[in-house]
């Protein structure tokens, strides 16, 4: 898709839109309600067409203007580029683990995606790179404030959910992410940790896989005799999917338990051990070389 074309789309489906919404005598308002899956934000850059809309805020919309989608956009014009696919996927599903060659491979990846495909992507494509580039400058830099523009304009948005989308899930994991490296108002981490256990559709692999990153990002900053509460939680999801991509990251936290919690340097060794040997499967030597410094210092003796 051209960029005229894309331009022209985004407007037509807007303008579409708009007239749908007079047509009903409703303000934008009254179409977005307490704001949960749509914020006036959001509508007003809908209806003006600076960015495309996503699948389910067409849906929402659709349902609450009870108006037909085929009335409102020509789903078969939106089309999402295969080697955008290709770059989310990987962005989405490896670890960099503070490797500088790692990092600086993700941000060629986010340079090639923003010169080629951001512009013509639909608004939630697009948040979903922006939310994965803003937890790269977090985690590399190690400063918070990368990430608190994206967190005070969604965050609150999400809080008043029961059911999260895909990009929900990613701004609750940069969430955490900030959190665990020193985000001051950590009002919401408690709460959170029960209801994204909750709340997610484990029918949904992909999201079930983000939820693995959170567990993650919530076992880092919970106490050390909590650990087992989150990993029996990790492990049940891990077995249920066979995905065995954060099973080093399970036996690490346990060994960290049995170490520091029953003081037990055997059963610690035999999970860091485990941790190496699933890493190794995983050929993953960053991850291996990590562990074997994190084994080394915990049981020096």
């Amino acid at each position: 898709m051209t960029k005229d074309k894309d331009a022209e789309l985004k407007l037509k489906i807007g303008k579409n839109i708009r007239a749908a919404r007079l047509n009903k005598n409703l303000t934008q308002a009254d179409v977005c309600g307490d704001e949960s899956e749509l914020t006036i934000r959001q509508l007003a850059r809908i209806e003006n067409g600076q960015v495309l809309i996503s699948l389910s805020k067409l849906l929402f919309l659709s349902q609450k203007l009870n108006y037909p989608v085929k009335d409102l956009v020509d789903i078969e014009k939106i089309e999402i580029p295969k080697r955008y696919l290709e770059l989310k996927n990987k962005l989405i599903h490896s670890h960099t683990y503070g490797d500088e060659e790692r990092i600086a491979l993700q941000e060629e990846m986010f340079d090639e995606i923003y010169e080629n495909f951001y512009d013509y992507l639909p608004e939630e494509e697009q948040l979903l790179v922006e939310v994965l580039q803003v937890q790269l400058d977090v985690f590399s830099s190690r400063d918070v404030t990368y990430g608190l523009t994206l967190l005070e304009e969604y965050f609150h948005q999400i809080l008043k959910k029961k059911k999260y989308s895909y990009n929900d899930l990613l701004i609750i994991n940069l969430y955490f992410l900030c959190c665990a490296i020193g985000l001051e108002d950590k009002t919401y981490f408690e709460e959170l940790s029960k209801k994204v256990i909750l709340y997610i559709d484990y029918s949904d692999s992909e999201r079930v896989y983000i939820l693995e990153r959170i567990l993650i990002g919530i076992l880092i900053q919970v106490k050390t005799e909590d650990y087992l509460i989150y990993t029996k939680a990790f492990r049940e999801i891990t077995e249920s999917t066979n995905n065995f991509q954060h099973k080093p990251a399970i036996y690490a936290f346990e060994a960290k338990y049995y170490l520091q919690v029953e003081r037990d340097y055997k059963r610690c060794e035999q999970s860091y051990n485990k941790a190496i040997e699933f890493a190794r499967m995983l050929n993953d030597e960053t991850l291996v070389n990590n562990l074997l410094k994190e084994k080394e210092t915990d049981l020096v003796t």
